[in-house]
Order: C-alpha cells, then sequence, then structure tokens
C-alpha cells in the first residue's frame, strides 16, 4: 500500500483520521508513479520555459502516446499532416489551480500549459495531427465515452485512425477532503470489488493510451479488435452521484443484442467495481440480468481497481488493458 508522497503536500496539515473532521481527510493511501516531473524536452519541441508551466498530465500523455505509437509499429512521422482524431478522457485541474493561488507565478504559458481542453489539443500539436480532437469529462467513465466517440468517428470514415487517452494525477489535496466527506474512500486503504469488506476505494494516478484505426491493409501492430461500444445515462437516480441498476441493464443488454455476441461467449468482464457497498451490488445485479443468467456457466467478474486503484477519468482505459494482458497472458489477475 503506498500513499502520495509529502513533496505534493505536508500530510500534517490536512489529515485526521476521524471521519468527517472539518477541512481534513482521512486517508491519503492511493497508487502514485514514480516521477511526474521527469520530461524529455527535446523530443517534443518544447522549451524549458513552456514545460514549467505544463500541467504534468499533459507531459506524462504525450509520454504515454510516444510508446503507444512505438508499440503500434506507427512512426509518428508517417501520422503527420493525417486527419488523426485525439480522444482524451480527463478530468483533473489540480495543477492549474495550485498555480492560480500566486498571481506572480503566471506568464505567457500559464493558461495553453494548464487548461484541460490543452490536454488533447497537446497531442495534436506535438504530433502534427490534423483531425478532431478533444477532452472527454463525464467523470469515472471520460476514457471510455472518448473510446466510443472515437470508434463513431472511425465508423463513420470521418478519420482512418485514432488516439485515444486517459490520464489522472494526484496534484492537491482537496479532492482527498471532498471525498473524504463523502466517506467514498476506503480507511483501510485497499479496495474490495464486488465484496462484503468493500469500504470505499483508493484513488489513484496514471495514463493509458490506445490506437485504433480502421483501414485493415496497414502494416501495423493489432493487439485486439474492438467489437463494439454503447453509451447511456441512468436519468434521475436518487443522487446525482449514484448509479440506477435498470440503466446500467439497458446498456448492456442492447449492446449485447445489438453486437449480436452469444453471453456465453465472454470469458470474463472487467467491470467498473469500485469497492463501495453501494455501486458494486448495482452493478453486478446489472452483469446478472443482462449475462449470467443467459448462460450456462459461470461468469467471472473483477475490476482493475483491485490491481492498481481508481484513476478516476482514466480508469475505463485502465480496465480495457488489464482485459488486454489477460488475454495475452492467459491468465486473470487476482
Amino acid at each position: 500500500m503506498t500513499s502520495v508522497p509529502q513533496d505534493r503536500w505536508k500530510h500534517d496539515l490536512f489529515l485526521h483520521p476521524t471521519p468527517g473532521t472539518l477541512g481534513k481527510s482521512y486517508t491519503f493511501a492511493a497508487g502514485v508513479l514514480d516521477d511526474i516531473w521527469g520530461f524529455d524536452l527535446s523530443v517534443f519541441n518544447l522549451s524549458p520555459r513552456e514545460a514549467t508551466l505544463l500541467d504534468p498530465q499533459q507531459r506524462v500523455l504525450m509520454q504515454v502516446v510516444f510508446e503507444a505509437l512505438e508499440d503500434a509499429n506507427i512512426t509518428p512521422e508517417s501520422l503527420s499532416g493525417q486527419r488523426v482524431g485525439v480522444y482524451v478522457g480527463a478530468s483533473s485541474m489540480d495543477h492549474g489551480a495550485i498555480l492560480g493561488r500566486d498571481p506572480a507565478l503566471a506568464d505567457a504559458y500559464l493558461m495553453t500549459g494548464n487548461t484541460l481542453s490543452l490536454v488533447a489539443n497537446r497531442i495534436s500539436h506535438a504530433f502534427d495531427l490534423r483531425g478532431p480532437r478533444f477532452v472527454v469529462d463525464t467523470a469515472c467513465s471520460s476514457s471510455l465515452v472518448a473510446l466510443d466517440t472515437a470508434k463513431r468517428a472511425l465508423v463513420s470514415g470521418d478519420i482512418d485512425t485514432a488516439i485515444v487517452g486517459g490520464v489522472n494525477l494526484l496534484l492537491n489535496p482537496g479532492s482527498f477532503i471532498g471525498f473524504s466527506a463523502a466517506q467514498m474512500l476506503s480507511p483501510t486503504g485497499l479496495c474490495h470489488s464486488f465484496s462484503g469488506s468493500a469500504d470505499g476505494y483508493v484513488r489513484s494516478e496514471g495514463c493509458v493510451a490506445v490506437v485504433l484505426r480502421r483501414s485493415t491493409d496497414i502494416p501495423h501492430r493489432a493487439r485486439a479488435r474492438l467489437v463494439e461500444s454503447h453509451v447511456n445515462a441512468d436519468g434521475a437516480t436518487v443522487n446525482v452521484a449514484l448509479p440506477a441498476a435498470e440503466g446500467q441493464y439497458g446498456v448492456l443488454s442492447e449492446l449485447y443484442q445489438r453486437a449480436a455476441i452469444d453471453p456465453n461467449a465472454p470469458s470474463f468482464i472487467e467491470a467498473h467495481g469500485t469497492g463501495t457497498l453501494v455501486g458494486d451490488p448495482i452493478e453486478a445485479n446489472a452483469l446478472g440480468r443482462a449475462l449470467a443468467q443467459q448462460r450456462t456457466a459461470p461468469l467471472p467478474i473483477g475490476s482493475s481497481k483491485t490491481n492498481v486503484g481508481h484513476l478516476e477519468p482514466a480508469s475505463g482505459l485502465v480496465g480495457l488493458l488489464k482485459a488486454l494482458v489477460a488475454f495475452e497472458d492467459r491468465r486473470l489477475p487476482a
């Protein structure tokens, strides 16, 4: 179990073990990256002055996209000037909020370095991509909604290639304090998805990027095929932060019918599974109604939250990546 390092903020100023303590978080347990500040300026043609004020989410995403293109056996130069779409799930503006506390830090690069839209625009700029590019912020579903948006653009023929990403960094104690006030975070620092021991989730940071291509005749390395995706909303629930079983059942049943997928076909389900006693039973119930009841064998379900924590807007792509790794290794992570 790890926690947010002290160089982000002094824990003593904002930590109190008693839930509900005003202005305090009862935990700073988190999955964190070793280094969010290291960056090779020369690769992306950035000046030191510009990089200094750059939201580290932009820096991390640029590096991960570069590696995703490498993994796909696509040279960045081959995409230059092409109609390549960029769709990124992101929500956090922590870095800009911190800089905004001191107006003396503002210079010409403050806004372009810390505006949420630039998390996606930076990719298009760095690799000279001419397709649509924007940030999708639908909270925890952001990166999967970004994936669905990219898929629709590919199917319609608007673009031939899409870069889909998700990124999340933990830079501000305020979010921990807010989630603690709602008692959403695990006081034990562990995420027990779909368990009677579930006591909340563990916040985490990281980044995932995938490359999607419509054309099949272009030499590249394909890890998997995206069969179908679907998006809906739960409508008026008991609380704006709470899911609804009917909405989740609806999107699942429609998706599997539209894609003509036999409910017996899936090997396992990578679920959202945040480790909360409200959300997990609703999701499990929807999966049971839409899939498990139509099967002749048990349906294993799991959540990457138990493996690496909850990356919030990037969590959907983390689950997708976990599924790809599981297929390649022919082994489900515990």
